[in-house]
């Protein structure tokens, strides 16, 4: 099993985290300064990999987990990061 399906749709929004390229027990991933620290502690403690983290601006990252964990319709509420805006309503979920 790849560590794209290791992480699955929900977990890569709801932890702000885009995995890359795994070498070893090392397992390199794109998110942003703000969710740094859950990523890696989401990919230390459930994965039980080491995290590089490769950070991104926010629009990348949105623009990433778009191409590699799109929802239709938008992303469902209850999985976006807590407390910070990734600028989900630009992706035309108004938050209802």
């Amino acid at each position: 099993m790849n560590d794209a399906h290791r992480i699955g749709r929900r977990r890569a929004w709801q932890f702000a985290v885009v995995p890359l390229q795994r070498v070893g027990d090392e397992l390199e991933v794109l998110s942003t300064a703000a969710h740094a620290a859950r990523a890696m502690r989401f990919i230390e403690r459930v994965l039980g990999l080491r995290p590089r983290v490769r950070l991104v601006s926010e629009s990348t990252l949105i623009e990433a987990l778009q191409q590699r964990f799109a929802f239709e319709g938008g992303v469902p509420e209850g999985m976006r990061p807590g407390g910070v805006d990734l600028g989900f309503s630009r992706l035309g979920d108004s938050g209802d």
